[in-house]
């Protein structure tokens, strides 16, 4: 059985490979050359797997996504195939949620503004918002969004959420919503945390009617996927003074145009794709693919299964 690493790893990595069950090759593409090239008699593979490699794995089997999106993988070749997907959700969402309430507190007790006047040892008091007793609404309630909600309890959040999937409520959230009652999860919501995959059916899912729903003076963070967002829309309403701030850590088109009004926005927070960052992650990533390596390898079934047809 044959394995490819997509990418060569730094040796505290690789070395965890050693613990692959016996009659399992591990091999890693060299540098600089093509998938396609070296994926005829792969069985497993452990990075992305491109459009235009896909017609050449003859014997692949099984893929492991070693991040948790998945929407670079949803082109009907790979959808319409037998090989199997697997990801690394549930390995982000503390990372995450710190980020996502690292822009929320940035942009409420005024961050940047301090930072400004530290370049020229200015001292100024400028006027926060306190959040306690507000309600935050959590868009998507996987393991990102319930992280958010763990968290938000200790800032004395009213906490409320909405999910595509019919889930139950955990005992961190008061109300949970379906997509379909969208708008009155909307109304409800000083602070929109943004936290679920970019798929067909959340494609813009957010523009104007939907910001427009939300209650004055609110709050918008996004730590998922910058298509859900319908950047005009959100422009506007931090422009019409219908949003109060948002914290972005993806943007619709990556990397953020130079030309998008978003940079120039004072009450906007950029950051650069990097709410996943974490020392840990990438042992994480390689425990899981190793554990699930095991499983594949003992007929049990795999964690993480991606349900390709739904794109999550």
């Amino acid at each position: 059985m044959k394995v490819l690493i997509g990418s060569r790893q730094v040796p505290e990595i690789e070395r965890m490979l050693s613990d692959a069950p016996p009659g399992v090759e591990v091999h890693f593409l060299p540098q600089g050359e093509s998938l396609r090239e070296h994926i005829a008699d792969v069985d497993i593979l452990f990075g992305h797997l491109g459009e235009d490699a896909i017609p050449e794995a003859n014997a692949l089997r099984w893929v492991h996504q070693p991040h948790a999106g998945v929407e670079g993988f949803m082109y009907p070749a790979f959808k319409a195939s037998d090989v199997i997907l697997t990801n690394c959700r549930g390995l982000y969402g503390t990372q995450i949620a710190e980020h996502a309430f690292a822009l929320l507190l940035s942009i409420t007790r005024r961050i940047p503004d301090q930072l400004e006047f530290m370049k020229t040892k200015h001292w100024e008091r400028v006027p926060c918002v306190e959040l306690a007793g507000m309600t935050m609404g959590i868009l998507g309630l996987g393991g990102i969004g319930r992280a958010i909600a763990a968290r938000a309890q200790a800032f004395e959040f009213n906490i409320i959420a909405a999910d595509i999937e019919p889930i139950d409520k955990p005992d961190t959230v008061s109300e949970l919503f379906g997509l379909d009652e969208l708008m009155a999860f909307l109304a409800k919501s000083n602070i929109l945390m943004v936290c679920c995959p970019s798929t067909p059916e959340t494609h813009k899912l957010l523009s104007y009617a939907q910001f427009n729903q939300m209650p004055d003076d609110s709050y918008v963070v996004n730590v998922s996927r910058g298509k859900v967002i319908d950047e005009e829309a959100l422009v506007e309403a931090l422009q019409g003074a219908k949003l109060a701030g948002a914290g972005l850590d993806v943007t619709y088109t990556e990397p953020c145009p130079p030309e998008s009004p978003l940079w120039e926005q004072q009450n906007v927070i950029l950051t650069s794709h990097s709410a996943g960052s974490s020392q840990h992650i990438r042992k994480r990533a390689m425990q899981l693919f190793i554990d699930n390596l095991h499983r594949y390898v003992e007929g049990k079934p795999l964690v993480n299964v991606v349900d390709k047809q739904k794109g999550y």
